[in-house]
């Protein structure tokens, strides 16, 4: 005979009722937990695909900087062009500061420092503007074939959103940590240790303000820091890609002679 079942207590319910929303919020997270390499797929996804980043040869950006803290303003050009070519120009109470990189040699012109002349940067400047150079793609993407290695080291609020923080150990050796929107994909943050003048010298770049510029996402604004200090705010005005641009723009000039 089958014996009648006791009706179930509230409390017996409430356990169930319990145990079972556990059971799909553990679910549902392990379904939304990426790995580092479909984090990475996003990234490039968002920037508008792999196809279309690799269309993308040269970038030319002008617009403003705001420096000290917005005491003195200044006109700036920034060219970037594949595979490893970068240059800087800033035009500062009427002098213009350049720095460069050709793919082998970084250089800078800077009349504040006493001389108009180009002069070739030393081994760790050199680094950092290889690095730096890598512009149009970033450090994420086509990141084995560039010989990156990227780790997911977990998860931080950056200005209020939360972000995927990536480890990214270069080719060249440095350590980057990328900081990567966890709605959108794109980049919040990136920050590292640079060496200057045999000091170490911690950094933070906040790109922001994205648009798209032939199908691809690129920042509109740049806020760098130096070791906790803002030191440049960039206004980005005008993109252009894929103007004539030649490898010379980026090749340190031979100084002049010396005046008989």
């Amino acid at each position: 005979m089958i014996k009648p079942r006791l009706p179930m207590s509230r409390s017996s319910a409430t356990l169930i009722l319990f145990a079972l929303a556990l059971f799909v919020v553990s679910a549902a997270a392990q379904e939304t937990e990426l790995s580092v390499d479909q984090i990475v797929q996003k990234h490039i996804a968002a920037l508008g695909g792999a196809d279309k980043l690799s269309t993308i040869q040269n970038v030319t950006m002008t617009g403003k900087a705001s420096l000290m803290d917005g005491q003195l303003q200044a006109p700036v050009t920034i060219r970037a062009k594949r595979p490893l070519f970068m240059r800087l120009e800033m035009i500062l109470q009427g002098q213009t500061f350049v720095q460069a990189f050709d793919g082998k040699t970084a250089w800078t012109i800077n009349p504040f420092m006493g001389s108009p002349d180009p002069q070739k940067s030393g081994d760790d400047d050199t680094k950092a503007a290889r690095d730096d150079a890598d512009f149009i793609d970033g450090s994420l993407v086509d990141s084995k074939a560039k010989g990156n290695a990227v780790e997911l080291t977990g998860k931080e609020d950056v200005d209020g959103s939360p972000a995927y923080q990536l480890k990214v150990t270069r080719n060249s050796g440095s350590i980057e940590y990328v900081y990567l929107d966890r709605k959108t994909f794109l980049p919040l943050k990136s920050s590292g240790t640079r060496k200057q003048q045999d000091h170490d010298i911690a950094y933070e770049s906040f790109p922001g303000n994205f648009k798209p510029v032939n199908s691809v996402m690129m920042p509109f604004s740049l806020n760098q820091k130096m070791n906790g200090r803002s030191m440049m705010e960039l206004t980005i005005e005008k993109v252009e890609v894929n103007t004539p641009m030649e490898d010379s723009l980026f090749q340190m000039p031979e100084k002049p002679s010396p005046k008989k």
